[in-house]
C-alpha cells in the first residue's frame, strides 16, 4: 500500500497513480467543468482571462492543457513543448517531438534482447507449462 500526501490539500491518502485525494479529484473535476463551460462560451479566451473570469488558478488550467483535457485554438508561447520549447496547443510535446520519441522508443524496444522472440527459451515459463507440472 502506497500512502502519499495530496498535491492539492496535503492530506494523506492511498496513492493510486493520481497525486490527489478523492475529495480533491472531485474538486478538480468541478473546476474542469467550469473552465470547459467558460471556454465553450468564449472560444477566443486566453489562459489569464479564463483564470480571472472563473477564479481558477492559471497553474490548474495549464495542468488541464498538459493532461490533454483542454486544447488551445492556436499554439501558445505560454504552453511550450517540454522537449524543444516550441509552442503547442495541448499535451506535453509538439507533433515533431512526439514522432521522434515514438520512433526512438520503437527502436529501443525492438533492439531489447528477447523482446520479439517467438521461440520459447528454457528461462521462460508459460501458463500451459504450469498446468502440466501441477497435473504430474
Amino acid at each position: 500500500m502506497d500512502i502519499r500526501n495530496c498535491k492539492m490539500c496535503g492530506r494523506i491518502f492511498q496513492y493510486n497513480n493520481i497525486p490527489y485525494c478523492h475529495s480533491c479529484v472531485l474538486k478538480r473535476e468541478e473546476m474542469f467543468v467550469t473552465v470547459r463551460e467558460y471556454i465553450w462560451e468564449n472560444p477566443d479566451a486566453n489562459v489569464p482571462e479564463v483564470s480571472e473570469e472563473t477564479g481558477i488558478d492559471e497553474k490548474i488550467i495549464l495542468e488541464f492543457l498538459r493532461e490533454g483535457r483542454l486544447e488551445l485554438k492556436k499554439e501558445s508561447i505560454g504552453l511550450p513543448c517540454e522537449r524543444c520549447g516550441a509552442p503547442i496547443r495541448t499535451g506535453r510535446y509538439c507533433e515533431k517531438c512526439t514522432r521522434e520519441l515514438d520512433v526512438e522508443l520503437k527502436k529501443g524496444l525492438s533492439s531489447a534482447p528477447g523482446y520479439y522472440k517467438d521461440k520459447r527459451t528454457k528461462e521462460q515459463m508459460y501458463i500451459a507449462d504450469r498446468v502440466k507440472k501441477k497435473k504430474i
